[in-house]
Formats: C-alpha cells, sequence, structure tokens
C-alpha cells in the first residue's frame, strides 16, 4: 500500500535526476581540469626558455646570463650605523650581506641570482626599470663601408 504522501518515482523523475548528476558530475570534471592546464601553462613559459637555451639556435626570449657578472653582496658602509641593503625587486627580499647578486650592466640594479636567472629566462628587460640588459650590439665604423654622399641639384 502507498500513503498519499509518498509517490513511487515515475521514469522521468530518475531520468532527470541522473542527467542533472551526469552534468554537475561533467562540470566538476572540467573545472578541475581547467585548473590543471592553467597551472601548468603557467609554468610553460619559464621552462619553455630555460630548454630553449640548450640550443642557441631555438632561442625565442632570455638573456645570456653568462655575461652577466655575479659577486657576494657586501653591505655598503655607513657612518650613522644603518645596516640596510639593497632589496631584489623580483622576490621583494632584502639582499643581505654574503648573498649572491648579479648587477645589471646598463641600470646598475641589484638581484638575487636565482631571482634575476628566472627573470630573464624569459624577458630581456630589468623587471624594474625595463632598460634592456643587453645593449643593442653596435657595428664598428671602421668595419662598415662608407656610403658615398649623393649631391642634391641646386
Amino acid at each position: 500500500m502507498t500513503s498519499p504522501e509518498h509517490h513511487p518515482p515515475t521514469k522521468a523523475t530518475l531520468i532527470f535526476s541522473f542527467v542533472s548528476a551526469g552534468f554537475t558530475g561533467m562540470a566538476v570534471l572540467a573545472v578541475i581540469v581547467l585548473f590543471c592546464k592553467y597551472r601548468v601553462r603557467g609554468r610553460a613559459p619559464v621552462t619553455a626558455a630555460v630548454a630553449a637555451g640548450n640550443s642557441p639556435g631555438e632561442r625565442r626570449a632570455g638573456v645570456d646570463i653568462a655575461k652577466l657578472p655575479e659577486f657576494a653582496y657586501t653591505l655598503p658602509a655607513r657612518r650613522d650605523g644603518g645596516g640596510d641593503g639593497e632589496q631584489c625587486s623580483v622576490c621583494l627580499g632584502a639582499v643581505e650581506g654574503g648573498e649572491m647578486v648579479r648587477q645589471l650592466p646598463l641600470c646598475k640594479h641589484l638581484y638575487h641570482v636565482e631571482c634575476i636567472d628566472m627573470w630573464l629566462a624569459s624577458h630581456t628587460t630589468c623587471p624594474l626599470c625595463r632598460a634592456d640588459v643587453e645593449p643593442p650590439v653596435e657595428e664598428d665604423p671602421a668595419a662598415a663601408p662608407a656610403e658615398p654622399q649623393q649631391e642634391l641639384p641646386v
């Protein structure tokens, strides 16, 4: 016997329930896949630039890091007793005495070696001022053939 409050599920109700559960499951799966794809794609430019650095012909971006000076940072001597050092603009951390740093040749900005190497794997400019890290190669004026200048008719 069936009571008036309890109605057995109809075929349409069961189909609707299964379809709704299927769409919900597919939506959750799509969100998970997109999230994982976004995380992998976020790391791809640096990974690809570092991998491309192994073969110079395929290099699309980045700088020849070997040409940049690397040295141990020493705190500047100050008369007022303040021991504040430089700040790495990539990680926003203070550069402590004895840490390995790189100084960019044109703008003279200072960065931790690990921070600037990762930045320069996919960029060719200073992260702080956007100056080119490697100056453009200037042609030797003596090596270039002189072009004859033409006089304009007066």
